[in-house]
């Protein structure tokens, strides 16, 4: 199972993906910038990051469409 993380950059966000990589959940993390040291320090830690941003529908669905395919 794999689980989307929207915002898991930021204060809420970030604490749910830590939180489920810590279980050994795999986290497909939604950020805007993945070169800021919050996405870095979450890939480090095993997530994947997907560019997105939630002013942008299709940048979420291409998200959420990827969950089916793993």
């Amino acid at each position: 199972m794999t689980v989307l993380v929207i915002g898991a950059t930021g204060k809420q966000g970030g604490a749910t993906a830590r939180a489920l990589l810590e279980r050994g959940v795999a986290v497909r993390a939604l950020v805007r910038d993945a070169s800021s040291d919050a996405a870095r320090a979450l890939r480090e830690r095993g997530a994947e990051l997907v560019r997105g941003d939630l002013d942008d529908p299709a940048s979420l669905l291409a998200a959420a469409d990827a969950l089916t395919a793993t």
